[in-house]
């Protein structure tokens, strides 16, 4: 029978998808916390096979609590929740791993499978995290640092006399700004890259030149022309990580 399993990670402001049947990626965006249910229940109504796995890393407890809800009650849908029914293992040299977050622990699972170690994941999303496994594959810490989409919110909201209500660019128009947007957008995107570079060079100082540098989440591919120093930008890392992790449960109990 064709495995059909539709993957979602739940974060703070979004949630990412990745739905495969018979190994391969066929769907992978963003999608609406209420539109999860609705898209599982056409998954597994559509296509000669009506089963479907789901599995859901979440940072979001209200969020988890409503999908729980509402997908276990699909005829043909078994639910896998990392955390719960599927336990989620790393090394790790944390002080509390019960207070790392899902979704970290999701990406750092992810990258001892399928990259080079050591590695330091920089996850671009609300908050963006940067997170150091050695080349023993063992979790040392990391940092947390406000999302550029939260600086450039804030910034807006904050201060009187700058534009409210702005996007985030996907591109600043110039690295000189001539206009208060214009700044706005320069000084994030050109800022949070010149952070980026240097945070990788001081790991690097810190624990070898030979760091490898993996960037995902949202905005990992509109900050990629402001950086020089990231290795592999993968958007799909986290459905990739779960997935994975998915095979390496199942694979265990079939």
């Amino acid at each position: 029978m064709i495995k059909r399993i539709l993957v979602i990670d739940i974060g703070n402001t979004a949630a990412t998808f990745g739905f495969y049947e018979g190994g391969r990626l066929v769907s992978f965006g963003s999608i609406q916390y209420n539109d999860i249910p609705k898209y599982a229940e056409k998954i597994t109504r559509s296509g000669k096979y009506s089963h479907l796995d789901v599995v859901i890393a979440s940072v979001f407890p209200k969020i988890t609590a409503f999908l729980k809800c509402n997908l276990q009650i699909i005829k043909g849908l078994n639910l896998w929740v990392v955390g719960e029914n599927l336990p989620i293992k790393i090394h790790h040299n944390y002080n509390d791993y019960s207070k790392l977050g899902c979704d970290r622990k999701v990406n750092i699972y992810g990258a001892t499978k399928m990259y080079r170690l050591p590695i330091l994941i920089i996850d671009y999303g609300t908050a963006i995290t940067f997170d150091y496994v050695d080349a023993h594959g063992i979790f040392q810490g990391g940092m947390i640092v406000p999302g550029p989409e939260t600086a450039f919110r804030a910034l807006g909201q904050r201060a009187a006399l700058l534009p409210k209500q702005l996007r985030l660019p996907k591109k600043a128009k110039t690295f000189l700004g001539r206009t208060p947007r214009e700044c706005m957008e320069s000084g994030i995107l050109e800022g949070y890259g010149a952070m980026t570079d240097e945070l990788i060079q001081r790991f690097r100082k810190r624990y070898g030149r030979n760091l490898r540098v993996l960037a995902t989440g949202g905005f990992a591919e509109t900050l990629r022309p402001y950086t020089m120093n990231i290795h592999t930008v993968d958007p799909q890392h986290s459905v990739k990580s779960l997935l994975a992790l998915w095979r390496e449960r199942t694979s265990k109990h079939s």
